[in-house]
């Protein structure tokens, strides 16, 4: 019986995922493309109000800063962010967004809470707040013990 829990709940939580990435523009039920990881990490550009050295932000992606690279460089070339020098360590590259980066962030954070809404709109927010508070407690597999 206890193995069947599991596995109920296993399913419960790729049916979200799936959900989830079926209201996002850009996902589908295998996943997100290209351009929805692009803006991605426009939303954690945004969030953080400011510049971000690449380290910072392909930790908060949780990819490897060469995996990330391609994705800046389209970022850049689209006229979305900028990269410059770290006064405070001239190894390290800063990166922001411009105001047509900010623009688009704004836009996807709409389209995030559109999305959430869409998945999540039946939950109550006591429900919301016990299944967050139930999510933190799944072991994260990045943190060490």
């Amino acid at each position: 019986m206890h193995d069947d829990l599991d596995f109920r709940l296993f399913d419960a939580l790729r049916h979200a995922g799936r959900s989830m990435r079926a209201h996002r523009p850009g996902c589908d039920d295998k996943g997100c493309g290209p351009a929805a990881k692009r803006e991605i990490i426009l939303a954690i550009l945004a969030d953080n109000e400011g510049a971000m050295r690449n380290n910072q932000l392909a930790s908060a992606f949780r990819v490897s800063p060469s995996t990330l690279s391609e994705m800046l460089n389209r970022l850049e070339n689209d006229g979305m962010l900028t990269r410059s020098q770290d006064p405070a360590d001239r190894r390290a590259t800063l990166l922001a967004l411009t105001d047509q980066g900010k623009q688009r962030a704004d836009e996807i954070k709409e389209e995030t809470h559109r999305s959430f809404k869409a998945t999540f709109g039946n939950l109550t927010e006591d429900e919301k707040r016990q299944l967050i508070d139930l999510l933190h407690k799944i072991p994260d597999p990045d943190k060490a013990d």
